[in-house]
């Protein structure tokens, strides 16, 4: 039988290790938001609150809506990279590089800018988790390093987002997301915030009309306590 090398599983744990430190990071920096949102609008059942992120000049965002389907039709959508375009118009590309398991991706995005200013590229690794009620939460981070820099795109150093998809007693779904991302590259934030805020409110929309045209998960009678909704992931 052959063993394999002693370095190669110091390798693996050193990854896990270091995945799961920014994990903690992001987490650290959600609860730092926590009580300081302002609510902004409201546009078709899109519930959208700002809030300032010091020391930078942009804006940290949260969005709420109620949407007709399950919680797992939003990360259908999510990772569904065939059709990113249809929520994130201003994608030119989005692939996955990486499947570390079943909750955990590496994933490539490519962000179109108006001229002069270059494209973006954003690298971001993702973690879901169940709740026992059947919710979601799905955690983004960026990791910046994880490919060597591509020729006239910038990019993006600093991102991190929180989505939740919570089972409400009606039979939907409440989608929550709070958010921040430094676009870099000395951008004025009296530009990029309103800009930000139209493009998610657009792209919660987009969201929940794909979410609505998937497949409701039929129940499964007979068993004891099963929840239909728990089984669409």
């Amino acid at each position: 039988m052959l063993m394999e090398p002693q370095h190669k599983h110091k390798r693996s744990e050193l990854s896990v290790m270091t995945r799961y430190a920014a994990l903690v990071m992001a987490l650290i920096s959600f609860a730092s938001w926590a009580g300081t949102w302002q609510l902004r609008q409201g546009d078709e059942g899109v519930m959208l609150w700002t809030q300032p992120h010091p020391p930078t000049s942009f804006q940290a965002l949260r969005l709420e809506m109620r949407v007709n389907a399950d919680p797992g039709a939003l990360i259908t959508v999510l990772r569904n990279t065939a059709r990113h375009e249809e929520w994130l118009p201003q994608s030119r590309e989005v692939r996955v590089l990486a499947r570390s398991g079943p909750d955990d991706d590496l994933v490539y995005t490519r962000l179109a800018s108006p001229w002069p200013v270059q494209d973006r590229e954003l690298i971001t690794r993702s973690h879901l988790s169940r709740r026992i009620d059947c919710g979601l939460t799905l955690e983004v981070w960026a990791e910046p390093n994880a490919l060597p820099l591509h020729a006239g795109l910038f990019r993006i150093q600093e991102s991190a987002g929180r989505w939740e998809a919570l089972p409400q007693r009606d039979g939907s779904t409440l989608v929550r997301l709070e958010t921040y991302t430094n676009p870099g590259n000395n951008l004025p934030g009296w530009l990029v915030n309103p800009i930000a805020i139209k493009a998610a409110v657009g792209s919660f929309k987009a969201i929940r009309r794909l979410m609505e045209a998937e497949p409701r998960v039929a129940a499964t009678p007979g068993l004891l306590g099963s929840d239909p909704r728990c089984s669409a992931t």
